[in-house]
């Protein structure tokens, strides 16, 4: 068997040593760097903490500022669309209340013109504000008789009644109305042609007469449901313009916005 070499017994011993010497070395070398990293770590994860947590208090103070506005929003509409409601019940209210004073009126004018006519000859008919003499009823009778044919369905007695009016007493206030009503009855029997031309003729011979928005608006419908869009837009538009506070301009409006 080879004896070990004299040598390596006496080199192997400080080898080892050094060996020794350089790993302790280097291991509180690794420990002084780790307990170091850990003190950043920690101070960074200190840091990290604090900021989530400012983070999560700010992103908390938004939320519960949202969720008060979107409160305050539908506490807000909620009154809106409940004012909104009352003040078109309101205004209902006062339409219905307009139209029975409307029919009373006519009523009162058509009763007046008839006892007219029993007191006085029917030669003299100054009484009825004409100016010339006339024979039959007055125009307030017409309209009336008109306007409960219309009722009935029977549209063209109706005209019949209306036409005469016009014919008889073309000075009459009441001629914007038979012009207007003889309109309505030419729409009832599907007549959109020449209700247009009555509601067209309407407008330009009488164009402060209260019937002119609603004729405008009926002609404007026919308009769009002949597909000329363009007519029919202008025509709401006119609306609008010319009578913002009617009945008429918000649905003219209303009809704009499902055109675009």
């Amino acid at each position: 068997m080879t004896k070990p070499s004299p040598f390596i017994f006496g080199v192997l011993p400080f080898a080892l040593a050094g060996c020794m010497f350089a790993t302790k070395s280097d291991f509180d070398k690794l420990q002084a760097d780790l307990v170091g990293t850990r003190a950043g770590s920690s101070a960074a994860d200190s840091v990290q903490r604090a900021y989530l947590v400012d983070v999560t208090r700010s992103v908390r103070m938004l939320s519960d500022s949202i969720n008060s506005f979107s409160k305050r929003i539908n506490t807000m509409r909620t009154a809106t669309e409940a004012d909104l409601a009352a003040m078109k019940e309101d205004i209902s209210q006062l339409q219905d209340m307009s139209g029975q004073s409307e029919r009373q009126l006519r009523d009162m004018r058509a009763a007046v013109e008839q006892k007219a006519q029993d007191v006085a000859p029917q030669s003299d008919s100054t009484s009825l504000g004409v100016g010339a003499a006339v024979s039959g009823p007055g125009p307030g009778q017409l309209l009336q008789a008109g306007r409960d044919q219309l009722l009935k369905g029977g549209n063209a007695s109706a005209r019949a009644a209306f036409a005469e009016l016009i014919s008889k007493y073309p000075r009459s206030d009441l001629v914007p109305e038979a012009m207007f009503y003889t309109a309505q009855a030419y729409a009832a029997e599907r007549n959109a042609e020449a209700a247009d031309a009555q509601y067209a003729s309407l407008i330009a011979k009488y164009p402060t007469s209260p019937r002119v928005p609603t004729a405008m608006y009926k002609r404007a419908l026919q308009l769009q449901a002949s597909k000329k869009t363009a007519e029919a837009k202008r025509l709401f538009q006119d609306i609008i313009k010319r009578y913002p506070r009617s009945d008429e301009a918000a649905l003219a409006d209303e009809r704009l916005q499902s055109i675009k």
